[in-house]
Order: structure tokens, then sequence, then C-alpha cells
């Protein structure tokens, strides 16, 4: 007596055998090109440039310290002083930064700008506690200033000039 599956067994096997065959003879398979990630390099060589007008970061939230000649003008840190800038500079539509670069000095910073009226700014800081102080030194303005007495600014009237111009644009035409 014959098996009923027996002849579906051998229709099923001879069908695997048959796309096994057809899939062995295929010279070429095509598979589909996968990119992987670029993984992170660990050597120091290949390490990106860093931006050096970007403020370092122990001084972002170092408070200033400088005597404020107006109550109104809120403490700030260096950072929040440096965004005023910045934003003080879109809005005269300049496309840089205000800060060019940063220099590590024994007392603090130094900070050459991207201005021709500013000479670097020099700040001077100190950790207390926790936390970081600085002082921003007189501003000279240069020999282009044509007084003696118009070319050196207290660091506090130079907080505060940034303060209220960085805060709100007057300009009502846009940048071109």
């Amino acid at each position: 007596m014959k098996h009923p599956y027996s002849a579906r067994r051998l229709l099923r096997g001879c069908a695997v055998s048959v796309l096994v065959g057809a899939l062995g003879a295929c010279s070429h398979v095509s598979m589909p090109k996968v990119s992987m990630p670029k993984m992170p390099s660990l050597s120091k060589e290949e390490e990106k440039p860093k931006d050096q007008s970007a403020t370092p970061r122990d001084l972002m939230t170092a408070k200033l310290v400088n005597p404020r000649p107006d109550p109104n003008i809120p403490n700030l840190t260096v950072g929040k002083l440096m965004e005023f800038a910045d934003r003080y500079l879109a809005c005269d539509c300049a496309n840089m930064r205000f800060g060019q670069s940063w220099q590590k000095v024994d007392d603090g910073y130094i900070l050459l700008t991207n201005s021709d009226v500013v000479r670097p700014l020099h700040f001077v800081c100190k950790d207390v506690g926790e936390s970081r102080e600085c002082f921003l030194a007189e501003i000279d303005r240069g020999p282009q200033t044509p007084a003696l007495t118009d070319r050196f600014v207290p660091g506090g009237d130079f907080i505060k000039f940034l303060y209220e111009n960085g805060v709100k644009c007057e300009r009502a035409t846009p940048c071109q």
C-alpha cells in the first residue's frame, strides 16, 4: 500500500532542490550596499581644530564682578556677555562673531575681538569656592580715538553698553 503523503513529499523535495540548485547556479548575487557611520577616532592627530571664537567652558558661568554703573543692569556671566555682544553685531548686520579667539593667561583670559575699534579684552578671573568670578579690565579703544580721555572705557561701562544694545535691536529693516 502506498502512503498518501509520499507523492507530496517527493514533489516538495524536488521543488526545494530545484530552487537551491537555481540559486547556487547564479554567478552573481547582488547585495544592497550599506554604508556604516564613521567611528570616532581615538588618536590625537585626527582631532578637529577647536573653534577659537567659542567662549571657554570655564568662563561660560563665570560671574562678572565689575561695579555696575546702572542698578537696572543685571549681574551677568561672561557667557551671557558674549551672547549680547554677538547679538549686537548681528543687529549691525555683521557676519561674524564678536570674539575672534581666546587666550589663557596666568590671571585669566584675553579675548581677541573682530572689532576694529576695541583692543583685546582682558578678563581677570579667580575661583571662589565652587564658582568663578571675572573682572573685565579697562578697555582700550585704540589710537584712532581722538581724545585720550575717551580712549579708555571702564569694563562696567562696556558691559552696560553690550547689555543695552544686545537685549534689543532697534533695526527696522532686514539685513541684506
